[in-house]
């Protein structure tokens, strides 16, 4: 009897269970209403009867079986217990195998695994060990460059201290302050106009009518303008003055710049009264100062100075703003020129047309030689042509007479 069964057995017990709770039921409540008869309580309690008698047969075969289903079950659950048993003891031993293998190989995997990663490890560290001693010896010798460079540094800047206070002893003495000025004067001239004695001169000679006085440098114009005279002029010891005494007062301040206008007026003086005659010099002249900052000083604090230069017809220039106009009258030099060969430049291109007309007449006759000279060859070149083809005619007739002879021969 399988399991199937069983519980088809347990439903119909319940079933009959059911069924005799329900006749009870029934019996009852006829009972209490005293509504039964004989032959119902007669047939109720022999449907009882065989009910009980049938469930107690149904229990006790059910009994029975289960009883013989346990101990079938007992002893199949004891020998599949023991066979359990073995298998679960083999498949230990062979996971525990598994497992010692597995672990053997993760372990030996692992070990390579590091092993490898320590000598990566190894190898990295040496190779920035190397690195670092060779970084580090290159910054070494970068030190040592750099110290030789501030050494030298150092030594230019000993040489330019030395400079300076020779500049400054230049700078304190009038004589050498001229030189510096007309040095750097020239320096500008030559940098514009190169070697050029037909534009500039540096200590040219106006000859006057009483003296000849010796200017810096000149400049020469186009005629009818004359030459434009520039002298160097370098007020240096009121301006020091200024810059040297950090504590000047308000009022100190004041009468180092009136002591400035004034020595700055008194050259503009000299070169209105010495350098400018017209008609050998033009009615004005350039006053070279080799310093942007004095100009400067000028037009901020002493305007009524350059007010003063514009009257005397002195223009106040710097190494800073005489270099374009330099360059304008350089400009001014060169348009001129162009517009005096203006003329000869026209007379020229009237004579090149003249030739080039000449030139298209002779090249007009040449072009109708050389049509007429081609004309002649292509009629030359079909009367070769003719001949040749009459010639080779002439060679085809004396070949086939020939042939024809050797034919007749064995004959």
């Amino acid at each position: 009897m399988d399991r199937l069964e069983i519980l088809m057995l347990i439903c119909i017990g319940l079933i009959l269970v059911l069924i005799v709770l329900e006749l009870y039921f029934i019996v009852r409540k006829h009972k209490e209403k005293d509504m039964l008869d004989d032959s119902f309580v007669k047939e109720v309690r022999l449907l009882e009867n065989n009910l009980k008698t049938e469930m107690t047969q149904s229990i006790l075969s059910f009994n029975n079986e289960v009883n013989k289903q346990l101990l079938n079950v007992s002893d199949l659950s004891s020998k599949n217990i023991t066979d359990f048993r073995i298998r679960v003891n083999q498949q230990l031993n062979d996971f525990q195998e598994k497992i010692s293998d597995k672990f053997n190989l993760e372990f030996k995997t692992l070990t390579e695994s590091f092993h490898h990663q320590m000598q990566n490890v190894n190898q990295k560290v040496e190779e920035r060990l190397n690195q670092g001693f060779k970084d580090t010896n290159e910054t070494f010798i970068n030190i040592v460059k750099r110290v030789e460079v501030i050494d030298e540094a150092q030594k230019n800047i000993k040489a330019l201290s030395e400079e300076m206070v020779s500049l400054q002893n230049i700078l304190s003495n009038n004589q050498s302050r001229g030189a510096y000025g007309e040095y750097q004067l020239n320096q500008l001239l030559y940098s514009i106009y190169g070697d050029n004695n037909k534009m500039y001169q540096t200590q040219y000679a106006i000859n006057d009518d009483q003296k000849s006085l010796r200017v810096d440098a000149v400049i020469f114009m186009p005629k009818p303008n004359s030459i434009i005279p520039i002298d160097s002029k370098f007020p240096f010891s009121a301006y020091s003055k200024l810059f040297d005494n950090e504590g000047l007062t308000k009022e100190e301040e004041n009468s180092i710049i009136s002591q400035f206008a004034r020595e700055v007026k008194k050259h503009i003086t000299d070169i209105a009264n010495k350098y400018i005659l017209p008609p050998k010099t033009t009615d004005y002249a350039l006053m070279f100062v080799p310093s942007d900052g004095i100009l400067s000083l000028l037009h901020s604090k002493s305007p009524q100075v350059i007010d003063y230069a514009r009257e005397k017809s002195v223009t106040i220039v710097s190494p800073t703003t005489i270099i374009p106009l330099l360059s304008s009258f350089k400009a001014f030099v060169i348009d001129h020129q162009r517009s005096e060969n203006m003329e000869k430049i026209n007379q020229e291109l009237l004579k090149l047309g003249k030739d080039f007309k000449i030139f298209g007449q002779e090249w007009s006759k040449l072009s109708r030689t050389i049509q007429t000279i081609k004309k002649d060859s292509d009629l030359l070149d079909s009367r070769v042509e003719r001949i040749s083809s009459k010639f080779d005619s002439i060679q085809d007739v004396s070949m086939i007479d020939e042939g024809s002879k050797q034919e007749d021969g064995p004959n």
